[in-house]
């Protein structure tokens, strides 16, 4: 994972250590240096990353990630704005799903991350005008590699620790915590970082992968096969797509964007009746998702009641009796969850997801 650096550096930065450990300016100054220099980093206003992306069984070959200073962020190409899942950061984080077509503008850890991806430099770099705090850690080796260890605090409060090769003055990785499923309990994962390469004037990495701290398996990883250096990009194409929606994502989007009041949720639930048949499959489907959504975003109490209602509407339907269950589980509610998944079983013994988190409670 070591970083492809000049000889005159290698030997720049390694006289420059023998003294002893630098201080952490002296840290920043030579992997700003590194990088290719601030006049240099400013130079890039925008950037394209062609790669591939894989988690699990999702195996994508041809990913597209678009960034534009000073903040914005789009994952997902713009030619298949409808038909594809995206999201992006245009000053608040977003994610568009086309099943069943729902704009999510998020909140909570799902928004942090988001935002948290849509810094345009490392958090090295111009640190104190982004409200950044640094604090030096001490020496270390990270994955074999020797490192200065370094505590971030961004200016949002989320605490990170960043790995910064000692030879190449690169950044090998970052430690953090972060949530299972966004809204669950809280682990450690690295992101590794390698194959940095110059793209116009200033190296980037071009491999990474997340692996799980307890365990060390990979969670995900991803590449870049190429990049455009300073595109000309519209804003718009940060921002979420804009269509004519159906009364059913109508309804999905107007329940999503009243999460904090469920009474309102409900009282729009039961207004769109007359223009939504509440009983369909696809709709039953929906509202699940839209649960979920809002479990996400931290409000169980509402998630509980709208999915309570999808199950009186879809009493035979497993997947609604497993959102039903992981909502009350989210919210404390064990006994309960426990019997709403029996239920997702009785309807469908294959159901995995139903079977992993029932035992998971015993």
């Amino acid at each position: 994972m070591r970083s492809c650096i000049s000889a005159v550096f290698a030997l720049f930065f390694l006289a420059g250590v023998s003294g002893g450990s630098p201080g952490i300016q002296t840290i920043v100054r030579r992997h700003i240096t590194a990088l290719g220099g601030i006049d240099k980093i400013h130079a890039v206003h925008s950037f394209v990353k062609h790669g591939w992306y894989h988690e699990g069984d999702l195996r994508l070959n041809d990913t597209y990630t678009a960034q534009m200073r000073p903040f914005y962020r789009v994952i997902g190409s713009p030619a298949h704005k409808l038909d594809s899942i995206h999201e992006g950061y245009d000053g608040s984080a977003w994610e568009y799903y086309p099943d069943p077509g729902i704009v999510v503008r998020t909140v909570a850890q799902a928004a942090r991350t988001t935002r948290h991806s849509a810094l345009f430099d490392d958090v090295l770099v111009d640190y104190r005008a982004h409200g950044t705090q640094l604090q030096y850690g001490g020496e270390q080796t990270y994955f074999g590699n020797p490192v200065y260890l370094i505590h971030v605090t961004l200016a949002d409060g989320f605490h990170e620790n960043v790995f910064l090769d000692r030879i190449t003055y690169m950044i090998d990785g970052r430690a953090q915590l972060v949530p299972m499923h966004a809204y669950g309990q809280r682990y450690q994962t690295h992101d590794v970082y390698g194959d940095y390469r110059a793209e116009g004037g200033v190296m980037f990495p071009h491999t990474d992968k997340e692996i799980d701290g307890a365990t060390g398996k990979v969670l995900d990883e991803g590449g870049v096969k190429r990049m455009e250096i300073n595109p000309v990009l519209p804003i718009a194409m940060f921002s979420p797509p804009q269509w004519d929606r159906t009364p059913l994502q109508q309804l999905i989007q107007r329940l999503y964007d009243e999460r904090d009041e469920t009474s309102a949720v409900m009282a729009t639930y039961r207004d769109f009746a007359s223009l939504v048949d509440l009983k369909a499959d696809a709709t039953g489907d929906a509202i699940d998702f839209t649960g979920y959504q809002i479990l996400k975003m931290g409000h169980p109490l509402t998630a509980v009641a709208l999915l309570t209602q999808n199950v009186a509407d879809h009493p035979h339907s497993a997947r609604a009796h497993f959102g039903l269950g992981r909502a009350l589980q989210a919210e404390g509610r064990s006994a309960e969850a426990k019997t709403e998944y029996g239920k997702a079983l009785a309807i469908d013994p294959g159901y995995v997801r139903a079977r992993t988190a029932l035992d998971a409670l015993k």
